[in-house]
């Protein structure tokens, strides 16, 4: 009995001690200022703005949000004129987004802005980084009735909109990598406020981090499926040509869902030029169909139909990126991994060596369901 005894004293001691010193540690909500978003804008003289988001605990506010807007040299340089402010200490450990205007992605050495993202531990790291399409202040500011806190609303449309494959998401943490392997372009999801905030799609950039050209939610489902990287649904509508026919409505469009997606990549190096053979096998569920055709009769001829859609899609997204000099898809990787001496000559210039590339896209979808009727 008596080494139970011991065990329970000792026992009790130590919650004591741990309920004490936790006591010490605490500090009301009220007294901290706990930063859920922040953006970075350019001024008309070319300054640095920033701006910071954070929920207000007081019951005597009226507004939920606080956001305070500081022009900067630097990062760092803008938190302390935030913390002359504020009426509370700064915590910046929970920011779910950063917001970056277009103005500053024209410049090429825009991401030494986030060094402190970096270097600081006390900063996440899994804060998704956003470019806005017009004025970050005009995002700030925004203050639906009909939505939750926005800082929660914005990270939960990028959420949502990147599980539906419409949008990449990408935090600070893939942002870094992205930048720094040379096999890879970075890329980060697209907001524009248009009465409401709309996640428009991908913006994609170049090497040095200067956005190159916009894609929208259709064009981000197919880089999904080029990077094998399909996050959830993925729903497409295809226009066939030969179906369309002299009704406003019989548009020879059809729709469906892909019920999943294969990819197999060969990789070869040939008259001094990489070679991509890419081959995506995707098995589909028809959705609906504007043009009549027996679909259990002529699955076959429809399915070639559908393959030549996507791939000429998908060519065109391919060359696009070549004539930037940029690879979202990543296909730099493959070429490190399976030509890596043809790589090694050609790795501080991927982008140029990719523009070169011959890409070629095979895509076979087969119909495994074609609904309720014919």
């Amino acid at each position: 009995m008596k080494p139970m005894r011991t065990s329970l004293v000792l026992l009790l001691v130590f919650s004591v001690i741990a309920g004490l010193s936790s006591c010490k540690d605490q500090m009301p909500l009220e007294n901290v200022t706990l930063v859920l978003m922040v953006g970075f804008d350019l001024d008309k003289d070319n300054h640095l703005v920033m701006y910071s988001s954070s929920p207000v605990f007081s019951k005597e506010a009226k507004e939920q949000n606080e956001v305070v807007q500081v022009k900067a040299i630097t990062i760092k340089d803008g938190r302390n004129e935030l913390e002359g402010r504020v009426s509370a200490l700064i915590s910046a450990g929970k920011i779910q987004n950063v917001l970056i205007s277009k103005r500053i992605l024209a410049h090429d050495d825009w991401f030494k802005l986030m060094d402190v993202f970096y270097r600081d531990p006390k900063t996440s790291e899994t804060a998704r980084v956003i470019a806005v399409d017009g004025s970050v202040e005009e995002v700030m500011r925004f203050a639906p009735r009909d939505k939750r806190r926005l800082s929660m609303h914005i990270a939960k449309l990028v959420d949502t909109a990147h599980m539906r494959s419409l949008v990449q998401s990408t935090n600070l943490f893939d942002l870094h990598r992205q930048m720094y392997d040379k096999g890879i372009t970075p890329y980060i999801t697209n907001l524009r406020k248009d009465g409401d905030i709309d996640a428009i799609g991908t913006l994609l950039l170049d090497k040095k981090g200067k956005y190159a050209y916009p894609i929208n939610n259709e064009e981000n489902q197919f880089l999904q499926m080029l990077q094998n990287d399909r996050q959830g649904s993925l729903t497409l509508t295809v226009v066939i040509p030969e179906e369309k026919g002299d009704s406003l409505f019989d548009t020879g469009a059809i729709s469906f869902f892909a019920l999943r997606v294969k990819r197999d990549i060969k990789v070869m190096y040939d008259q001094q030029k990489f070679h991509f053979d890419i081959q995506l096998s995707i098995p589909v569920q028809l959705t609906e169909k504007y043009f009549a055709v027996d679909v259990r009769q002529e699955a076959a001829r429809l399915e070639t139909q559908i393959n030549e859609q996507l791939e000429a899609k998908m060519n065109a997204l391919v060359t696009k990126m070549q004539q930037h000099e940029i690879d979202p898809i990543g296909l730099g990787l493959y070429a490190r991994g399976y030509q890596f001496k043809a790589w090694e000559s050609v790795q501080d210039d991927w982008g140029h060596a990719f523009s070169r590339a011959e890409v070629r896209i095979q895509v076979k979808t087969k119909i495994k369901n074609m609904g309720e009727t014919l």
